[in-house]
């Protein structure tokens, strides 16, 4: 879920709250003074702290492949490269150095995962366990588990699909992932093909 991560995204945060129904919209980060608030139909703005003051900005145009290309291309050979163990690493890496990366580049996260990281709290180990254990999962629910396993968790874990029977989709959540005492947590999950095989309405 976001939140500002500097005072001066604190500062337009602000302002935009004083102003919209945030309900109705995502925030996302755009720079440490800068954020883009888009509603339902795809519409941005986007604000920043300047000279002392929140403003409306133009919305930075998508960066150019190549740069992005190029960046990637440094990354992967530099000598020390920093270490980023989960999401709060990578946001405070991409928030303090110099990148032509967005905010969801950076982070690597399709389009409805990254909805989703905007707008849910990252679950803890326990929480997902029990979500799993219920032994049928929803796709919202899904998506929390997922959020969970990329947030670094992906290390000591293993989360997929299994495969399908009369049922449904069947999932796997492995702890402990390739180690003596590993456990196998499997699932199925609530989406069209288990609603269409169990007689139950979409």
């Amino acid at each position: 879920m976001f939140k500002p991560r500097t005072v001066n995204q604190f500062k337009v945060y602000r302002f935009i709250k004083e102003r919209f129904a945030l309900d109705h919209f995502l925030i996302s980060p755009l720079s440490r003074s800068a954020l883009l608030l888009e509603d339902r139909t795809g519409d941005k703005l986007a604000f920043a702290f300047q000279d002392g003051d929140v403003r409306e900005i133009e919305i930075p145009a998508p960066p150019a492949p190549d740069a992005v290309r190029t960046f990637w291309q440094q990354f992967r050979i530099l000598e020390s490269p920093p270490r980023m163990k989960d999401f709060d690493d990578i946001t405070v890496w991409w928030m303090n150095h110099s990148n032509p990366l967005t905010y969801q580049m950076a982070l690597n996260l399709p389009d409805d995962l990254y909805q989703h990281f905007l707008t849910h709290p990252i679950l803890e180990d326990k929480a997902v366990y029990q979500l799993a254990e219920k032994g049928l999962v929803t796709e919202a629910e899904y998506l929390d588990v997922l959020l969970w396993y990329r947030n670094g968790n992906f290390r000591n874990h293993w989360l997929g699909p299994l495969g399908l029977d009369g049922t449904g989709n069947i999932y796997g959540l492995i702890r402990n992932y390739e180690k003596p005492n590993a456990n196998e947590i499997r699932f199925y999950l609530l989406d069209d093909y288990y609603c269409y095989m169990n007689h139950l309405p979409e």
